[in-house]
């Protein structure tokens, strides 16, 4: 998790770290919303960790709703299985996804993008260079036709987004990893808002060139 709440009212969430290298290294993104539900939400999460119970917890209740006539989705790892909404939100792409993923390893999710490349969806993503592993979808993906690219930051490329038809935004501090789903206490918002997912394409933009 990569979480802040601020005078109950206000929460920040996204891939970034309290470093200096995250601040002014790597590539990340961090969003400040303020919104009672949220608060509710991450209070909750951060109750549980505070209390000892880490990898574990009860689902979330308030998982949608409309922030300034915008739905948000909001979930929490283990308990929500962020991978399965993950997949359900990407499949309901019908021109493109494009990522910026960290560690990229989770099966399920690699072949969700190979099912829907082959529908014809435009495909593209960036890896982070260092998690060159066994495990990671990098090849699966190049292999069946995508355009994939590993990153260029000398430092990390630290980014767990995917941006669906540019108008759909899934980020937080979850890699698309087994890990993350089953044994990691994370988090995910989906954004159903076009004017954030332009924000979002353009560091996309930014992080593929």
């Amino acid at each position: 998790n990569k979480f802040c709440i601020f005078d109950n009212s206000i929460i920040t969430t996204g891939s970034f770290n309290p470093t200096e290298r995250c601040a002014y290294f790597n590539n990340n993104n961090l969003l400040v919303i303020k919104s009672k539900t949220l608060v509710d939400n991450y209070n909750k999460e951060f109750n549980e960790l505070w209390n000892g119970n880490f990898g574990k917890g009860t689902t979330t209740q308030n998982t949608q709703f409309y922030f300034n006539g915008h739905l948000i989705e909001n979930y929490f790892c283990p308990e929500d299985w962020c991978a399965n909404k993950i997949i359900k939100e990407l499949s309901k792409a019908n021109q493109s996804v494009y990522f910026m993923t960290f560690s990229f390893t989770h099966e399920m999710i690699g072949d969700v993008l190979v099912n829907l490349h082959e529908k014809g969806i435009d495909i593209k993503g960036v890896f982070e260079k260092s998690q060159k592993n066994n495990w990671t979808q990098y090849d699966k993906l190049l292999s069946n036709g995508m355009i994939v690219k590993w990153d260029s930051n000398k430092y990390n490329m630290h980014h767990k987004v995917f941006i669906i038809d540019n108008e759909t935004v899934i980020t937080g501090s979850f890699n698309p990893s087994l890990n993350a789903d089953l044994a990691n206490d994370e988090n995910i918002l989906i954004i159903h808002n076009k004017a954030i997912a332009e924000l979002y394409l353009k560091e996309f933009e930014f992080v593929y060139q």
